[in-house]
């Protein structure tokens, strides 16, 4: 188990997949040539957790989501970046220079154990559709594409699970996002 670091208002919920993220994380930031900017990462990372979600009705970090400024983001995934919170973990992965993200070591499929073999698939293909594109570019395309974002200025906005299956068009939106609801509360009571 992971020693909590971070202050008690950036504490991650319970059952948060930290060093999942951060081999995510490593994994984009290799992809990238070994840096990436901060904004490209966690909007990648943002894109990943949607699209498993979509494809599996279930979340791969259990993270909390929000909309911010610069669109929607994994909040603990941020917070691990930006070494708030896990930093031993996170550092085991990667490093931050102001606004890049340096990848520590070189990752192979093994080194990333924590992510299954249908979350590699879904991280790849993400990575196939936006790696190219840049920071900007990425942000404007989940300002646009991703319904469940809130314009804000300065606020943090929540991004349920509900709203997430709704804006992608889920008929059983409600149903699908109390199970993961159920799940998340399962997951709080064991790490109690």
């Amino acid at each position: 188990m992971v020693e909590l670091t971070a202050p008690s208002y950036a504490q991650p919920a319970a059952g948060f997949r930290s060093r999942k993220s951060a081999q995510m994380c490593a994994y984009f930031a290799l992809a990238d040539g070994g840096t990436i900017e901060k904004l490209k990462l966690i909007k990648l990372i943002y894109l990943s957790e949607r699209k498993f979600l979509s494809e599996y009705h279930h979340p791969m970090l259990f993270d909390e989501l929000y909309s911010l400024p610069n669109g929607p983001i994994c909040s603990a995934t941020l917070n691990g970046i930006d070494g708030i919170i896990h930093d031993e973990l996170w550092s085991e992965y990667i490093a931050r220079n102001g606004n890049i993200v340096v990848a520590v070591s070189s990752l192979d499929r093994d080194g990333l154990n924590e992510v299954s073999d249908a979350e590699m698939d879904v991280i790849s293909s993400i990575w196939d559709d936006f790696g190219q594109m840049t920071s900007s570019q990425i942000r404007n395309y989940t300002h646009e594409h991703c319904k469940e974002y809130t314009e804000t200025e300065k606020a943090r906005v929540p991004i349920s699970y509900r709203k997430i299956f709704e804006a992608l068009g889920e008929e059983d939106a409600a149903e699908i996002a109390a199970e993961i609801d159920e799940m998340v509360q399962i997951e709080g009571i064991l790490s109690a």
